[in-house]
């Protein structure tokens, strides 16, 4: 569109009742979620050279008009930001005409604008605004320590995960199955929620032959819709997913599993986003899984057995204290004699 000279206010000059544009780097954000009316809410925290923070409340009726951030360190550009100071605070929100775009804040990478928008405006000076912010990001910023491969991942721990969807199947109505992987391998065997193939969706085989390099993600509450609409192949960022290790005792042995959810809610920056494969994370995550080791020696699958038990309806059994039971009919039985059962812990409160 034709170029309009725009004023950006640095952060340190703001001032509530004002109507501004602005330029940060994103220093914390909550991908965005569905408010508790009918719009998509997202959260922001930005900051720049002046190294003043400003959070910003950001709502919208459509989805993909709230700003396409992946993770820290991205660079945004708001135009028509409304000031206000509530608590003391001062705060960003969107006003009437709030648009925004999204740029990598990696030094080096393509400036490519992420926008929604058909028509904006960007030029030589945005593209200064742009390394600028980049330069004084690569010495002020500390790079992303959430972001981590499944190699990595250590029992109680939350991190983001970089990965791609390979299967995944309704649980119940409050959580929902994902199986994914990003071509490393988990340091604990990772527990299987064993369900029947045919809700799974995704290409059995394919998931069969990656069978030691998968993980099982329950995620829980506000996220299964999300999780619904996801399409099998595609690549996604899960941010603030958590790790536990749980111990069973079988034939006199302790065996560990590393159990991942997303839980409900959005503290923390909890939720999912899908990646687009020109994302430069994405580039290197399609190296990791081509170059990926599928023949490496597997993790013993971890289930929990157990005969089946009268005293149940429906040939349900327990494994131990705080597991839900798990109706026979849903799982995958290997014999007429033995129910093999992973049984899902509640979500916390």
């Amino acid at each position: 569109v034709p170029a309009t000279n725009y004023i950006y206010t640095p952060l340190n000059q703001l001032k509530g009742g004002t109507i501004v544009n602005v330029y940060g780097v994103v220093k914390f954000f909550k991908p965005p979620y569905l408010s508790k009316g009918t719009d998509y809410c997202s959260v922001v925290t930005i900051v720049d050279q002046t190294n003043v923070k400003l959070t910003c409340l950001l709502f919208s009726g459509n989805y993909e008009a709230l700003p396409i951030i992946y993770k820290n360190g991205d660079i945004v550009r708001f135009h028509r930001l409304k000031i206000q100071v509530y608590k003391k605070e001062t705060q960003g929100i969107t006003s009437s005409g709030f648009a925004s775009l999204t740029f990598e804040g990696t030094l080096g990478a393509p400036i490519i604008p992420r926008t929604s928008s058909k028509y904006f405006n960007f030029t030589t000076e945005d593209h200064k605004m742009v390394e600028a912010l980049r330069v004084w990001a690569s010495t002020h910023m500390s790079p992303s320590w959430t972001l981590l491969k499944l190699c990595d991942v250590q029992p109680m721990q939350y991190f983001d995960l970089t990965c791609q969807l390979l299967g995944k199947a309704e649980v119940d109505g409050a959580s929902f199955l994902l199986k994914v992987w990003d071509g490393t391998r988990t340091p604990f065997p990772s527990w299987r929620v064993l369900i029947q193939d045919l809700v799974l969706e995704g290409d059995l085989s394919h998931i069969h032959r990656l069978q030691n390099l998968t993980i099982d993600i329950l995620v829980y509450d506000n996220h299964v819709h999300v999780a619904r609409s996801l399409k099998v192949g595609s690549f996604l960022r899960i941010y603030s997913l958590h790790t536990k290790l749980q111990s069973m005792n079988s034939e006199n042995q302790t065996m560990l599993s590393l159990e991942f959810h997303l839980h409900g809610g959005t503290s923390y920056g909890r939720g999912i986003r899908v990646l687009p494969e020109s994302n430069s994370d994405v580039d290197q995550l399609k190296k990791d899984l081509e170059s990926a080791n599928l023949t490496a020696n597997q993790h013993s699958d971890v289930i929990c057995q157990s005969e089946p038990d009268d005293s149940f309806p429906n040939g349900v059994s327990l494994c131990r204290p705080g597991w839900s039971a798990v109706a026979r009919s849903r799982l995958t039985a290997s014999s007429a004699s033995q129910v093999h059962a992973i049984l899902l812990p509640q979500p916390p409160e």
